[in-house]
């Protein structure tokens, strides 16, 4: 174990060390259990490391990443002591980002370490006593909150010292450890609400779904809260509008309280304040051990297994795949060729919705462009760069369809990777004699799932603002984009769809042509720019680019074995 700051915690754990001898645990066995754990926590990267593209190798350095991700998120919560006059205001602003992202980043990277079922398969299938069990597993729990709280916390801490003196920091330190149990009763109350309400087997697959969406959220704070400070005016902001309804967050208790025992101001509300905030967290954890845990772990061990509870569900979740299976059937028919290229269109369709390394890699890319287009729009400045009134509706509506084609190329560049690459065995196990269809029917399947909406809105709100005249340069638009992922399917895709082992796309130069690659949509959208108006131009580009396209297309399709085994 290579990392300090694992040695660091283990040998602060371990210090108790007669203490668990005396409860009955190995210690051998308890300091071996930790540091394997420790060891694999370091090689698996968290939900944003996740997302990027391309770097998927073992790393010694995700305990590194991820508190040094803590620390920025820490530095983010300091933007708090600006807004208002008194700290009553800035903690309770301070403990609501600090609550809500600490929660965030425990579902979203704390899910892995909680839901580690892969004991039952290893560890008590050896000659382990449960005392040894349980405290490992819980000392390995105290360790990884504490990777994220004490680099989350250091830059409050830091802040506080400076301005209010020892007395008020020890006071703030308190008031963020009771935070933080508050934080992990709400977790726990949430993940046991959420197997109330679904399977076990639907579990994992919510919380991958939060992760992309904190994702989305975080990158979103990113470009709207300092937009907002800009425009707010937060110096002589106070809770005088909430009335009593601010008594409902748990933040506001934490910042007067905290306000209340600095100036002895022991009025009513103080005290209950102060009250809340010390009884709440440690009653909420007795809660959560004396009665959450039990159902917990009857629900937890029931995730990896095969039986589906509530008889009813089967059949209205039988009956609702076979409606989807039966509509994306018939699009596939529309969009394909019979054989091959159907069948990987099918496959991909249903794999883009069900590999969650595909989802944490593409699906954020959908956020954050709704985020974008969110904030292009409401800034209406922006807006007197397109000319005239006449012009700008037109150009927008065209630009949304170059500017969501980013989704689809980067949906194309995961199109040949999947942790389960070692199923593609069954495409040289059938008679395809051109795996190009294959490729082709994975590339249309990417497009209408996650281009086509987006160009069906387009053309809506065209013909119903400014009409069929808009067609030409819709067409173009949208045939330019469709040639230019063509291009790009044929020259870089020489996989089968969902056959490569994630790792193995870090090449040399890769970052250079992702450069070029999304530069290109840019560049042909200017110049669609400078035509638009000249409508004899248009009509003959367009059907220049159909005609490329279904050339390339039909390239795709023939492109034959000796491509794709490298020969």
């Amino acid at each position: 174990m290579n990392n300090v700051i694992n040695k660091f915690f283990l040998w602060v754990v371990l210090l108790p060390a007669p203490l668990y001898h005396s409860m009955g645990v190995n210690e051998l066995q308890l300091k071996a259990i930790l540091r394997t754990k420790l060891i694999m926590d370091d090689r698996r990267p968290n939900s944003m490391q996740q997302m990027k593209r391309g770097k998927e190798k073992v790393s010694n350095r995700a305990t590194l990443l991820t508190m040094f991700f803590s620390a920025l998120l820490g530095c983010f919560f300091l933007i708090a002591f600006s807004v208002g006059k008194t700290y009553t205001v800035q903690l309770s602003i301070y403990f609501s980002m600090y609550i809500f992202l600490l929660a965030s980043s425990l579902i979203s990277d704390f899910t892995s370490v909680l839901i580690d079922i892969r004991d039952n398969y290893i560890i008590l299938t050896k000659p382990v006593n449960d005392k040894t069990i349980v405290v490992a597993r819980l000392l390995h729990i105290m360790i990884h909150i504490c990777k994220l709280v004490l680099p989350m916390s250091l830059p409050g801490i830091v802040f506080m010292g400076i301005n209010v003196g020892v007395a008020g920091t020890l006071l703030f330190f308190l008031y963020i450890m009771l935070a933080t149990l508050l934080t992990i009763f709400l977790i726990n109350a949430l993940y046991i609400i959420i197997l109330k309400i679904t399977t076990p087997q639907k579990f994992q697959n919510i919380i991958a779904t939060f992760q992309i969406v904190f994702a989305i959220l975080l990158y979103g704070s990113y470009q709207v809260v300092p937009r907002l400070v800009n425009k707010m005016q937060l110096e002589n902001y106070n809770f005088a509008n909430l009335g009593k309804w601010v008594w409902i967050a748990p933040s506001y208790w934490f910042g007067r309280a905290w306000q209340t025992v600095m100036d002895s101001s022991y009025s009513t509300g103080g005290i209950l304040s102060i009250t809340l905030a010390l009884f709440a967290p440690v009653i909420s954890i007795y809660v959560v051990v004396k009665y959450f845990a039990p159902s917990f772990n009857q629900k937890l061990s029931l995730i990896n297994s095969s039986s589906v509870e509530g008889g009813s569900a089967i059949p209205k979740a039988i009956i609702t795949s076979q409606r989807r299976v039966g509509f994306i059937s018939q699009i596939s028919k529309w969009v394909c060729q019979a054989g091959a290229e159907r069948m990987a269109f099918l496959l991909s369709w249903k794999m883009t919705s069900r590999s969650r390394d595909f989802k944490m890699k593409v699906y954020p890319s959908i956020g954050y462009m709704v985020v974008m287009v969110g904030l292009f729009l409401f800034q209406k400045d922006r807006f007197a760069t397109f000319g005239s009134e006449a012009d700008r509706i037109p150009i927008l509506i065209t630009g949304a369809i170059y500017f969501s084609s980013f989704v689809l190329i980067i949906a194309l560049a995961q199109l040949t990777f999947s942790d389960k690459y070692k199923a593609a065995w069954i495409y040289y196990s059938t008679p395809v004699s051109s795996p190009g269809l294959l490729i082709s029917g994975a590339f249309k399947a990417v497009v209408v799932k996650f281009y086509l909406p987006v160009v069906v809105l387009a053309f809506a709100a065209a013909m119903a603002l400014i009409g069929p005249s808009m067609l030409p340069n819709l067409l173009l638009a949208l045939f330019n984009e469709l040639f230019i992922c063509s291009i790009i399917t044929y020259l870089t895709i020489r996989q089968l769809p969902f056959s490569t082992q994630q790792g193995n796309n870090s090449k040399t130069g890769s970052f250079i042509k992702g450069i070029i690659t999304f530069i290109i949509p840019s560049v042909v959208a200017v110049l669609h720019f400078f035509v638009y108006k000249i409508f004899a131009v248009v009509c003959i580009f367009a059907i220049m680019s159909m005609i490329l396209t279904w050339l390339v297309q039909g390239s795709i399709k023939k492109i034959s074995w000796g491509v794709i085994k490298g020969e």
